[in-house]
């Protein structure tokens, strides 16, 4: 993997933040990275399967089961991340539906196993699903037979190991109007990325942005990055704690709230993720401090 470029690593376990809790299997890390991708995946679908076995399930995946096959589902991952990332991002999606004048198009960057478009039930929306060949070569053939519960979907195979740029493949799509506001989701992918690739994405997810674009990604903060955490042979290569001026200064995204992880609560009685008592911090507050952030930003 250290010979890797570092975004095609980047994708290939964007499902992925944090360590799972049990290790990947040997056949599987020896064929790293393709499988890597797959793999991890297949393990956030398995956390979104048993999810949507619960009665107070926060969220309910029609797909997860199908989608995770015996490997995600014998060792998914861990629900203290992905069930509030899942459900913070259906409803960041669902709240710029709905407003006037919504937003109808999402891309999901390192779409992973992610079947939102067959369970988000948002008729006008269109989502553009990017991530590498591989992944979509074991995830279309499962979808052949299932029903949309949004307008379209179009998967974006992108190879960014050879430098392939996604703008580009996603500006191809006829579907796709850049001069339209976009929802960008860009989850379990961030820490894996330099700051010149952070700022690449930025600049070109910017261009691609009409006024009234939103953005939501999960990080860290820029301390945690000393840390040395490696995730399926991927170290974190990336955090900041000034992601509000980076987001305005390269992308053009003027309003940024970074949100504190851990004060977020994972709310069963009604089923919901509580942000009542959540809090948003600034760079000061985050120097030096080992946090994972949930960062939203809009493009005014």
């Amino acid at each position: 993997v250290s010979s890797m470029p570092s975004l095609r690593r980047a994708f290939a376990v964007a499902a992925v933040l944090f360590a799972a809790k049990t290790p990947m299997p040997r056949s599987y890390a020896q064929k790293m990275p393709k499988a890597s991708h797959a793999f991890t995946a297949k393990m956030c679908a398995g956390s979104r399967y048993l999810e949507s076995q619960r009665r107070d399930a926060l969220f309910v995946d029609p797909l997860a089961s199908k989608l995770a096959g015996p490997e995600g589902l014998q060792q998914p991952m861990g629900d203290w991340i992905m069930v509030p990332r899942t459900r913070f991002g259906d409803d960041f999606i669902t709240e710029h539906y709905t407003k006037p004048r919504g937003v109808r198009q999402l891309v999901l960057l390192g779409a992973g196993m992610d079947a939102r478009a067959y369970r988000l039930r948002l008729p006008e929306l269109k989502v553009f699903e990017v991530d590498l060949p591989i992944l979509f070569q074991d995830k279309e053939p499962l979808l052949e037979a299932e029903t949309l519960t949004v307008q379209s979907r179009t998967a974006v195979p992108t190879d960014f190991s050879s430098g392939e740029d996604w703008s580009w493949r996603l500006r191809q799509c006829p579907d796709f109007d850049p001069r339209q506001p976009t929802v960008w989701l860009l989850e379990g992918l961030m820490m894996y990325l330099t700051a010149r690739e952070t700022t690449e994405t930025f600049r070109r997810l910017g261009a691609l942005s009409a006024p009234g674009s939103a953005l939501f990604f999960d990080a860290i903060s820029a301390s945690y990055v000393r840390q040395g955490i490696v995730v399926g042979g991927a170290p974190f290569l990336g955090g900041s704690d000034h992601y509000g001026d980076w987001l305005r200064d390269v992308a053009s995204f003027g309003s940024t709230q970074v949100w504190d992880f851990a004060t977020m609560q994972v709310d069963r009685w009604n089923r919901r993720l509580n942000k009542d008592w959540a809090r948003t911090l600034s760079p000061a507050e985050l120097y030096g401090r080992n946090v994972v952030l949930f960062v939203e930003s809009h493009k005014i």
